[in-house]
């Protein structure tokens, strides 16, 4: 169940499986959980960006200029990502992680660097690029410059990535702990054997 893959450095888990063979059950269904949010977020950037550069005339922010090559084809609110989507995902994707790394313990020691770096990038980042894709009156950050307008409030769990990066350093360094003296004791009970082999000639 724990697997002898642990000293790897990072991940090699499947992102789409529940890794039987590796993880406990809990374990291996809350990363599971975790791998198809942070996809969900991703792609609720992603999606919008490359739709509005191929359906709204390549303008993707609000201060942007429609390309004078070809116009919008379809209303940019279409493409648009409500905060809650983006706040939900990222709540039930970070308790994952957090809820994972807790759950697997050392199991999850070579994984950690990759759940932490993921939470960073997809609950942590990208909430704020998703938030700059409109324009929201009720907002309270506003984007920089003299045509600066105010962004909606896809961002505001956007902290608590943080919290998976801490506990993911803590994971992983408990994880290398502990692989150091697995080594150190495997190398002790090999000279051990080496020397009672010795003295047995």
């Amino acid at each position: 169940m724990t697997g002898e893959r642990r000293d790897a450095g990072f991940t090699d888990l499947s992102p789409v499986s529940r890794n039987r063979s590796r993880l406990p059950r809990r374990a291996g269904s809350l990363r599971l959980v975790f791998t198809l949010c942070a996809m969900f977020a991703a792609a609720q950037f992603l999606v919008p960006l490359v739709a509005r550069l191929a359906l709204n005339g390549g303008r993707v922010w609000p201060t942007d200029q429609v390309h004078s090559l070809w116009g919008s084809v379809i209303d940019e609110r279409v493409l648009s990502v409500p905060a809650w989507l983006t706040i939900a995902t990222g709540a039930v994707g970070m308790v994952a992680a957090v809820s994972y790394l807790v759950a697997a313990r050392r199991d999850a020691g070579p994984d950690a660097p990759y759940v932490s770096l993921v939470s960073v990038l997809v609950f942590g980042i990208f909430p704020w690029a998703i938030a700059a894709l409109d324009e929201d009156p009720t907002g309270v950050i506003r984007t920089p410059g003299s045509d600066g307008y105010l962004i909606g409030w896809h961002w505001v769990l956007s902290p608590l990535a943080l919290v998976v990066l801490l506990w993911g350093i803590v994971v992983s360094a408990q994880s290398s702990r502990e692989a150091r003296r697995r080594r150190e004791r495997g190398r002790a009970l090999r000279a051990a054997a080496r020397g009672e082999s010795g003295d047995a000639r």
